[in-house]
């Protein structure tokens, strides 16, 4: 009887160990497979919206990317944008020459929006991006950022990674960034590839070459890997543009870095010196001054490889007659 009820604890006993060996086997295989697919998905920069639920909280998946885009730090394709002279970048004009409102004008038009969306660094709910400490002084404003010179950042730039657009700040008469000066539209990383946090913006380039064999303009880095650029190009030439890339504007689709029109990474590369503080944060709410929009690109026009906002005098976008045609045509 006694060696009866032994081999059935035995029993007992291997089936219950197979039973835990076979979970924790499956549990393994299956973490593999997640992971491999969003490895995967990553790179050849696949969408697939079941993945954003099990997507790291700070760019891990992007860890990879940003040694490999950084490697491509001494490629002979970059050209590096030197930094202008005072006065001479463009939106430093006076109000009346930019069309930009002076500082008391967007002070008085944000006042109802920041008493709804925040000042920078606050949410809807506490007042701090979930999981972050404040950069603040006692006030619970971000303190004015200053260069070893002492000298005062004329900007501060939030990037909401969750709404993937950018509110730009300036100073009020306290020397706080509270005054809402810039929005613009962007694509941050799939799978939360772009890490948040506070950072300096450092090395400027006119053209880069990035991971993939394609091109931005008018990069500028934020931190590591992690750059401001246009949407790719598939050569250095303005018309190579990556147009299926531009039309996702406004969504995540990068593997980490911050998409823009060529119209805003070149403000951003012309406009913030080095040293400029750029917050990388996440909030349903976009911000004071709202989330833009970015035309599409109609993939059958014969511009599609021109960045419409591109300023530059070859781009057809700029003639009203093409401008004309290309709407005739979308209408018919």
């Amino acid at each position: 009887m006694e060696k009866q009820v032994s081999d059935k604890n035995l029993i007992r006993r291997i089936l219950e160990g197979r039973a835990v060996r076979i979970f924790v086997g499956t549990a393994t295989a299956f973490l593999c497979v997640l992971t491999l697919l969003e490895f995967a998905a990553l790179r050849f920069e696949w969408n697939i919206p079941a993945l954003h639920a099990f997507s790291s909280g700070d760019g891990f998946w992007s860890e990879g990317y940003q040694r490999e885009e950084l490697a491509l730090d001494d490629s002979t394709e970059n050209e590096i944008l030197e930094e202008p002279e005072p006065g001479e970048a463009e939106g430093q004009q006076d109000a009346g020459e930019s069309g930009q409102p002076d500082v008391q004008q967007r002070e008085e038009s944000a006042a109802d929006g920041l008493q709804t969306a925040g000042k920078p660094g606050e949410t809807e709910e506490n007042g701090q991006p979930e999981g972050e400490e404040p950069e603040a002084g006692e006030s619970g404003q971000p303190e004015t950022e200053e260069d070893e010179e002492g000298e005062e950042f004329p900007y501060y730039i939030r990037i909401n990674r969750q709404q993937n657009c950018i509110t730009v700040y300036t100073m009020d008469a306290a020397g706080e960034y509270t005054v809402p000066y810039k929005a613009m539209i962007c694509s941050t990383g799939l799978y939360n590839a772009t890490p948040r946090g506070v950072y300096q913006i450092s090395t400027k380039y006119r053209w880069r070459e990035l991971y993939g064999h394609v091109y931005g303009q008018y990069a500028t880095r934020i931190h590591g890997g992690i750059l401001f650029h246009s949407v790719p190009y598939y050569r250095k030439a303005e018309d190579t543009l990556c147009t299926d890339k531009y039309n996702k504007l406004g969504e995540q689709a990068s593997m980490g870095c911050v998409r823009l029109t060529v119209e805003d990474a070149k403000w951003i590369a012309e406009n913030c010196p080095e040293g400029t503080t750029v917050e990388i944060y996440e909030d349903a709410n976009p911000g004071p001054l709202g989330k833009p929009e970015a035309a599409k690109i109609d993939t059958g026009s014969p511009n599609k490889g021109w960045d419409p906002t591109d300023p530059s005098e070859e781009n057809p976008w700029r003639d009203p007659q093409t401008q004309e045609a290309d709407g005739q045509r979308e209408m018919n």
